[in-house]
């Protein structure tokens, strides 16, 4: 089962929605941004890398983070329960 989580990634903290619990595929992230809560979306692409749908929906400091983003859903995805 492919679940939901929450890391840290250079110091911020993300939150991880998975979209399907049978296998990775697409994500809900949230952000805390300028006091708000931001949601983007991370999406698998045919390499097997996670890759944001919508770069403007991802707060501009965060966007060169898709790699490290990536990196934690394929690392954590599969074994955290947020």
């Amino acid at each position: 089962m492919i679940n939901s989580f929450v890391t840290e990634v250079e110091g911020t903290s993300f939150e991880f929605i998975t979209m399907n619990i049978q296998r990775l595929q697409l994500y809900q992230v949230y952000v805390q941004h300028e006091g708000q809560k931001a949601r983007f979306h991370m999406q698998i692409n045919a390499q097997g890398y996670f890759r944001i749908t919508m770069m403007e929906a991802c707060p501009e400091p965060y966007r060169h983070l898709e790699s490290l983003l990536s990196a934690a859903i394929l690392a954590q995805g599969p074994e955290k329960v947020a």
